[in-house]
């Protein structure tokens, strides 16, 4: 039987651990578990008070847990809204005690027994109970939005006050990592359910407490949400009943710049300021007094529907085949910066169960003709959709344009289709998308996630049109193969051999591997980079 405790909230210095390659960091300390690190200063120097600014090209729909699923979204709401585990600093390889103080496992990762710490209030200064965290879990699961994937099969229940037991279909190790995601975000029960949220089987229709949730946090973390426009800005002040150490920030207001005008802000910020879009050669010439901290844990990839009603172009196995070989990725990955390298697979090298550099992919111009040939198009066009922005500072057009030019060299029309980040999202979600592009990260830091998303029949690829009687036996035993495995060892070499079947018989065209940056100005601390998917941890930054 497994089991963890409570351990100190240390401050830790950004590392390279477990499997994680952490580069380029010059961040200083970060704070411990659950927001506890150093109080911030004031303009006169005193404890706590004071803004901290954070720049973001914003990526959010909402800020319900049950439904944050894109990149800003989930950094505010991991500031709002405890969980039941979480990480140490940068250190994403062990989770640890927060509103949980300890857990057992039993001998085959289906049940975990997570004892609460009873100590923990919600913003309105009433009692964190097992009752919410069941509550909480179970809305995520029922509601079948796109945070729900990471909680496919699991079920919460509380046997007594203070403790909640949460059971899952299938062997599942990584439960504690996954319940340290901000989707798993503890609500108060109450509250959301006078506001029309509810853990039924019929919450994806009956549910209707998203539009609250974006306008006031329900959450026991060390911000509350002050106002949020999706489209400008998100304001959070400090929670005074928070349980425990108070934030270093009265205020966070995080911004909506572009990329292209976060390093001239950033280099002349008067006070506390975080940068989180500046990236591959946007870095270039960047003032030497300025913090940077990242990790390369970001693909970006091509995705082909698999559904012939939706294209029969990119529905043809030969034609994927032929665009794949196409790609010019050792000039593609130039375009995002000497940070980035041409993709091997899905996973990027951030977390192990990446492949190898030496599987990075080529172009084979010979091999697309022959790819061609075999799918019996003549002449082939398709329409590629992609989120017209900049992201992690690239502009997407220019890699779009790029996919377009390689293809031509191959007899491939592309014709390019940029929309709003919004309309993006939306029609990725409606699945009838042809064939788009964007850039992806884990949904929790396990590369075993990538199976119970992209995997055929599972959510990203149902949206993809990839059913299991689309797939090709290859690829399907592969898929399964991760999934059984009990051991560490032998589901990294699932998840390795399930990529390279993905890069035989899928749909999706890995691109290229780029960094998550985070660059802050010189008096911070905590503002580290983390592959968790919240960026930066803004229950850490703090004023030395």
């Amino acid at each position: 039987m497994q089991r963890h405790t409570s351990r100190g909230r240390a401050v830790l210095a950004l590392a390279a651990v477990g499997a994680l390659t952490l580069t380029a960091c010059t961040a200083g300390s970060s704070g411990g578990a659950g927001g506890t690190g150093g109080g911030g200063t004031d303009a006169d120097g005193g404890d706590g008070g004071g803004t901290l600014t954070v720049a973001n090209s914003f990526v959010v729909k909402s800020l319900d847990p049950a439904q944050v699923y894109e990149a800003t979204g989930v950094m505010t709401v991991h500031a709002l809204y405890d969980t039941l585990t979480t990480f140490e600093g940068s250190d994403v390889s062990t989770p640890v005690p927060l509103v949980a103080e300890s857990w057992e496992a039993n001998e085959d990762s289906t049940q975990f027994t997570f004892r609460l710490r009873d100590d923990v209030t919600f913003s309105d200064g009433s009692e964190l109970t097992a009752d919410d965290v069941v509550f909480s879990l179970n809305r995520l699961v029922a509601l079948k939005g796109s945070p729900s994937v990471t909680v496919a099969g699991f079920s919460a229940s509380s046997p007594e006050d203070g403790v909640v037991v949460v059971t899952t279909e299938a062997p599942n190790p990584n439960v504690p990592t996954i319940l340290a995601m901000p989707s798993t975000g503890i609500v108060n029960a109450d509250v959301a359910r006078e506001n029309g949220a509810t853990d039924a089987a019929d919450a994806p229709e009956a549910d209707s407490a998203t539009a609250f949730l974006d306008g006031e946090s329900l959450g026991s973390g060390p911000y509350v949400l002050d106002s949020f426009d999706p489209a400008s800005e998100i304001v959070l002040t400090a929670n005074p009943e928070y349980w425990g150490e108070a934030p270093a920030y009265e205020r966070v207001v995080v911004q909506n710049v572009e990329a292209q005008n976060q390093k001239m802000s950033v280099e002349r910020a008067g006070g506390d300021y975080v940068a989180l879009d500046l990236s591959g050669r946007m870095l270039e010439g960047l003032d030497d007094a300025l913090q940077v901290s990242s990790t390369q844990d970001t693909f970006y990839f091509l995705t082909l529907h698999q559904d012939p009603a939706v294209s029969d172009v990119t529905s043809n196995l030969e034609f994927v085949r032929a665009l794949r070989a196409s790609i010019d990725y050792e000039g593609l990955a130039a375009l995002f910066g000497a940070e980035a390298r041409p993709a091997a697979g899905m996973v990027p090298t951030a977390f192990a169960g990446a492949l190898p550099e030496s599987e990075s992919k080529a172009q084979d111009l010979d091999a697309a003709a022959e790819h061609l040939a075999a799918s019996g198009l003549a002449d082939p066009s398709v329409t590629l959709m992609f989120p017209a922005m900049t992201y992690r500072g690239v502009d997407l057009a220019t890699i779009a344009t790029k996919v377009q030019n390689d293809a031509a060299q191959a007899g491939i029309t592309v014709q390019l289709d940029p929309q709003p980040i919004a309309s993006f999202l939306d029609a990725q979600s409606a699945g009838n998308v042809a064939f788009r592009f964007s850039p992806q990260s884990l949904n929790y830091p396990v590369a075993s996630s990538l199976v119970n998303n992209f995997h055929p029949g599972h959510p990203s690829a149902v949206r993809t049109g990839w059913t299991l009687e689309r797939a090709t036996p290859e690829v399907v035993a592969a898929g399964e193969r991760v999934m059984a495995a009990v051991e560490s060892d032998e589901e990294l070499a699932a998840v390795q051999d399930w990529q390279r079947a993905l890069d035989q018989d899928g749909p999706y065209i890995p691109l290229a591997y780029n960094s998550g940056v985070v660059v802050s100005t010189p008096d911070l601390v905590g503002a580290d980079y983390s592959p968790a998917g919240w960026q930066v941890d803004l229950r850490d930054v703090a004023r030395r």
